[in-house]
C-alpha cells in the first residue's frame, strides 16, 4: 500500500510541473506578442520614417502634381512649362535633404522642409492620424502628411544685359520687349566727352529679365539681324561700326584739305580773316570749333609766323557716330617757319587729334577738334 501512494505522488508532481511549464510558454509568448506590439508601434510613431519615405518616392519619381502645378503658376515667358520641368527634375535628382522646422498642439502637428541644392523648395505638415485611435495599444499614433506646400523661387535667376539701343535681346528665341528696360540713355564710355556738345550720339539700354528658371540661352542681334557677342574685357568701341573703305578715302581726302586750311589759320600765317574764310568752307558754323575759331581770331593777328607747310596727314581710325557723325583720329606733321628760330627758322611739330565732323549732303564739315598728344 505504501508504494501505491508513492507513485501516485509522483504522478501528480509530473503533471503539475508539466502544467506549470505550458503556463509559462504561454504568459512569455504573451509577453514577446506585447513586447513585438510594442516595438511595431513605436516604429510606426516615429515621423521621421513617413518623411523619409516620402523623399525617396519623390527621388525617384522627381514629379507629382504639386510640383507641376507649382511651376505651371510661376511666371516663366521665356521658357514653356516643359523646360522648366526638366531644370526642376534635374536638380531634385541631384540629391534631396529635409530637417524638421516647426510643431505644433503639443507635438501632434510637425512641419519639415525640404532642400536641394542648399536651398529650400517645400514644406511638408504631418499631423498624427486619429483613424489609429482605436487600433493602437499603447497610444503611439502613426503619422501622416496632411500638407505640402513648393516654392521654386529659390531657382529664378535674372537676367541683365546692357546693349545699344537699336540692338536686340533674346531669351529662348523670345524678343524682349520695352517693357524690360530698366535704364536709357546709357552713355558710351568711349563718346563721354562729346554728349554735351553733339546730338543724336548713339546710346545704349538696360534690360533686366528676373523670370528665369535656371540657366537660359541670351541671344543679342545687332543693326543688321547678326548676331553679336558682348566681349567684357573691351570697351564701347566694340559697338560703334567700323567705316567702309569709300567712308575711309572720303574722310582721309576731307581731312588732308581741312587740316591744311586749319594750320594755316591757327598759327596766324597771313590775314587772320581771309584764312578763316579759307577755313570757314570746312567748318560747321556755329559749332563749337567755328566758334573757338572766331574768339583766336585777334589774338592771331599778332603772330609772326611766316609759313606752315603740312608735311603729312594720316588717318589712324574712324567710326561712325550714327546719323551722320564720324568721329577721325589722325595724325598730322607739320613745318611752321618763324623769323629768327633756328638757323633756318623752321620748326617741326607731330599732333594727334580726334576730330568729330558731320556729313550732309555729300558735304562733310568739321565740328570739334581736340588734340592727345
Amino acid at each position: 500500500m505504501a508504494r501505491k501512494k508513492k507513485n501516485s505522488g509522483r504522478k501528480t508532481y509530473f503533471i503539475c510541473l508539466s502544467i506549470y511549464i505550458i503556463l509559462l510558454i504561454v504568459a512569455s509568448g504573451f509577453g514577446l506578442n506585447l513586447v513585438w506590439q510594442y516595438a511595431e508601434e513605436y516604429e510606426n510613431s516615429r515621423v521621421q520614417n513617413v518623411v523619409e519615405e516620402y523623399v525617396a518616392n519623390l527621388s525617384e519619381n522627381l514629379w507629382d502634381d504639386s510640383i507641376a502645378e507649382t511651376i505651371a503658376n510661376m511666371p516663366h515667358e521665356v521658357q514653356t512649362d516643359e523646360e522648366c520641368a526638366e531644370y526642376v527634375k534635374e536638380m531634385l535628382s541631384s540629391g534631396i535633404t529635409f530637417n524638421r522646422s516647426t510643431s505644433s498642439e503639443g507635438g501632434k502637428v510637425v512641419n519639415y522642409e525640404l532642400r536641394c541644392n542648399g536651398n529650400v523648395f517645400g514644406k511638408l505638415g504631418l499631423i498624427e492620424d486619429e483613424s489609429y485611435a482605436d487600433k493602437v495599444r499603447f497610444g503611439m499614433l502613426p503619422w501622416k502628411v496632411f500638407s505640402e506646400e513648393f516654392d521654386f523661387n529659390a531657382l529664378y535667376t535674372s537676367v541683365t544685359v546692357t546693349v545699344p539701343e537699336s540692338y536686340e535681346v533674346y531669351l529662348n528665341n523670345v524678343k524682349l520687349g520695352p517693357e524690360y528696360i530698366v535704364e536709357e540713355g546709357i552713355k558710351y564710355d568711349v563718346l563721354e566727352d562729346y554728349y554735351d556738345e553733339f546730338e543724336g550720339l548713339p546710346t545704349k539700354v538696360k534690360y533686366e529679365f528676373d523670370n528665369v528658371i535656371g540657366t537660359v540661352d541670351t541671344k543679342i542681334l545687332d543693326d543688321n539681324g547678326d548676331v553679336f557677342v558682348i566681349d567684357e574685357t573691351k570697351d564701347d568701341s566694340q559697338f560703334i561700326k567700323d567705316c567702309s573703305q569709300e567712308e575711309l578715302n572720303k574722310l582721309s581726302d576731307f581731312m588732308a584739305k581741312f587740316l591744311d586750311r586749319y594750320f594755316r589759320f591757327i598759327t596766324g600765317v597771313g590775314d587772320p580773316m581771309y584764312s578763316y574764310e579759307q577755313l570757314a568752307q570746312y567748318l560747321e558754323l556755329g559749332s563749337e570749333l567755328d566758334e573757338r575759331c572766331k574768339v583766336n581770331m585777334d589774338g592771331l593777328s599778332w603772330s609772326h609766323t611766316t609759313s606752315v607747310r603740312v608735311d603729312s596727314t594720316t588717318l589712324n581710325g574712324a567710326v561712325q557716330l550714327g546719323d551722320g557723325f564720324y568721329l577721325v583720329d589722325v595724325s598730322a606733321t607739320t613745318t611752321v617757319t618763324y623769323p629768327g628760330k633756328s638757323d633756318t627758322g623752321e620748326v617741326s611739330n607731330d599732333q594727334s587729334m580726334k576730330i568729330i565732323v558731320k556729313e550732309t549732303a555729300d558735304e562733310i564739315r568739321a565740328i570739334s577738334l581736340d588734340k592727345y598728344a
